[in-house]
């Protein structure tokens, strides 16, 4: 009874321990696989799913129906406070039900992060692979105090999110000292690898690439959620294609730094995300809203188009007078062959005003987005110009985080360099006067 009880506390607090290391996980409830479950007949208890110790042994039903009556006697006698908002998501996601290995056999390394491990992993039921992402809570709370919470919102976003071009959390499964997220497996890798590995990419690609994931923007900000780390590098195909006719889908990833609007909320005022692709007024520690992640948006589709950031510099926090100079939006010489209406959508996009740029829902209907005002047969250049980092020798271990660096810095050295010196506005103005130099094909 008492190992029960305490079992039972751990999980019903926002404090849980650190025992030493367990190779078995114990899934979320409230996950694809759990409603499904649920839906064939399989139930869950009154304890939400907590019916499970981590040693894997079932509570007994009379100690159960004990622990309840506690329970709600405790409440009635308002012996305890309001969970926070933040304690919820930590309560959820250090819920018990199962074991990991009864389910998933843990194959090999797929990539190794600043932050996590990633692992396939194959259902023993069916053979299907998926992606393990393994999450050590101690090394994390060691190393990067406060980042944990960032994990229990992605769970938490994940499980809210079921859209084509949103990666799909298929499991969660957490122990005192990891968690285990299984997701499904992007076997095509980052888009633009894809992209520079292909030679080519017309508009009309262009454009169903940029529609695939507006509508994926769409749909999040529907459901009151800000991605706030927009980026390439969060952008993964489900596969390789292995014909001119396979398309493969894009998906957006990475929601750790995701924002949950709640209670009518409409804006936030966290300063985060990935230099490069911060919003004028995040970078001025303003408030902000939805919109930021359609100025992101604004700088993927930029970068797919040409190959190159659209700004020389987002460092400092610049005032209102320094935003719209420093922010003039101009286009590389390489790219004068882009049509007027593409053109234009990075112009509503790349809005310095939060409150006449586009929101989602007016890019997902722009004409170009949808594919009516793309010039047909019209090769860009960015293939060749997008700069992907290449691990030097000896430096294959770099974190995560160091390869984001990386990643920025080539693409804004493409737009400091060579080319980046001769740029054409929208409006004919000419800045800069650099003497064009070619760029080496990829």
């Amino acid at each position: 009874m008492g190992n029960c009880w305490t079992s039972l506390q751990s999980c019903l607090t926002s404090k849980p321990s650190k025992p030493p290391y367990s190779v078995l996980g114990t899934p979320m409830p409230d996950t694809p696989s759990t409603r499904q479950k649920s839906r064939s007949g399989v139930g869950y208890g009154s304890l939400g799913g907590l019916e499970r110790e981590q040693s894997g042994k079932s509570f007994d039903p009379t100690e159960r129906e004990g622990l309840l009556a506690t329970e709600r006697a405790k409440k009635a006698k308002g012996g305890d406070r309001p969970k926070t908002y933040k304690e919820r998501l930590i309560q959820r996601t250090n819920s018990t039900v199962g074991n990991l290995t009864d389910k998933y056999i843990i194959k090999e390394v797929l990539g190794v992060g600043s932050t996590s491990t990633c692992h396939k992993c194959v259902c023993i039921m069916t053979g299907k692979s998926f992606a393990c992402k393994i999450i050590d809570k101690k090394h994390i709370e060691q190393r990067f105090r406060g980042l944990l919470s960032q994990f229990h919102v992605e769970i938490e976003v994940l499980k809210e999110l079921q859209h084509p071009n949103i990666i799909r959390l298929e499991d969660v499964y957490s122990t005192n000292d990891k968690i285990y997220m299984i997701m499904e497996m992007m076997g095509g890798g980052e888009l633009f690898d894809y992209v520079v590995d292909k030679g080519t990419l017309t508009e009309e690609e262009a454009s169903r690439i940029v529609n695939k994931v507006t509508s994926a923007v769409v749909y999040m900000h529907s459901m009151g959620i800000i991605h706030r780390d927009l980026k390439p590098e969060n952008l993964l195909l489900t596969h390789r294609p292995g014909h001119p006719g396979d398309i493969p889908e894009v998906k957006i990833i990475d929601f750790g730094l995701s924002k949950f609007l709640v209670n009518g909320a409409q804006a936030a005022k966290s300063f985060l995300g990935t230099r490069g692709y911060l919003a004028p007024e995040m970078l001025q520690r303003k408030d902000y809203s939805k919109s930021v992640d359609i100025w992101a948006l604004g700088v993927i589709v930029f970068v797919l188009l040409c190959g190159c950031l659209p700004f020389d510099d987002d460092s400092g926090v610049p005032s209102d007078a320094a935003v719209k100079e420093k922010f003039i939006l101009r286009f590389p010489k390489w790219a004068k062959n882009l049509s007027d209406s593409a053109k234009d959508l990075l112009m509503h996009l790349l809005d310095c005003d939060p409150s006449t740029r586009y929101t989602a829902e007016q890019a997902l209907a722009h004409p170009w987005v949808t594919g009516k005002s793309v010039k047909p047969m019209n090769f860009l250049q960015s293939p060749r110009i997008i700069q992907t980092p290449r691990t030097p020798a000896g430096a294959a271990g770099r974190s995560g985080q160091q390869k984001k660096k990386d990643r920025v810095a080539d693409l804004l050295k493409v737009r400091q360099e060579g080319e980046g010196k001769d740029k054409e506005s929208p409006n004919k103005k000419k800045g800069g006067g650099g003497k064009m130099q070619r760029q080496n094909s990829l």
